[in-house]
């Protein structure tokens, strides 16, 4: 018998190596949870702060905020986004309900994703930024997770 609990223990042991506490997505970095982000239909919906977005998908394909007025000289939202890469964005504080929709072109014209199926994404807790950082903007897009971390840091923002 003691050998059968030795077994059990050591496969349940098995399964909680690696496990980060902090957030439900073991493959966040520390310090990023699941707190702000909201899906409402097929996009994301964001408030203020640091946000990484995770490409789960086979497929590149685009995050983008819909212009809502007319953009002016603005370059716009678009980012693509290769499957298993990462970008970053920072949505300042007076962006309110942030909309993101996903999305892929083809010949039929744009087809939107759900995002909940091909994203994950987190909010980094605590994010500072430097002083002369205001607004929104990318940050870092379309890299693997510890590219993402070095050009992130390598902007002057920390947590």
């Amino acid at each position: 018998m003691k050998i059968a609990t030795k077994l059990l223990f050591l496969i349940a042991l098995s399964f909680t190596v690696g496990c980060q506490a902090g957030n439900s997505a073991g493959d966040f970095p520390e310090s990023c949870v699941e707190q702000g982000v909201e899906f409402n239909g097929k996009n994301l919906v964001l408030g203020e702060g640091l946000y990484l977005f995770h490409n789960i998908s086979d497929n590149s394909f685009w995050l983008n905020h819909p212009l809502t007025k007319d953009p002016g000289a603005s370059a716009g939202w678009g980012s693509e986004i290769g499957a298993g890469n990462w970008s970053a964005l920072a949505i300042s504080n007076d962006m309110k309900n942030f909309a993101i929709n996903c999305s892929t072109f083809g010949d039929a014209g744009v087809d939107y994703l759900n995002c909940e199926e091909v994203i994950k994404s987190c909010k980094i807790e605590k994010a500072a930024f430097n002083s002369g950082d205001s607004g929104s903007y990318w940050v870092a897009e379309d890299k693997p997770l510890q590219d993402l971390i070095e050009a992130i840091k390598g902007r002057g923002i920390s947590w």
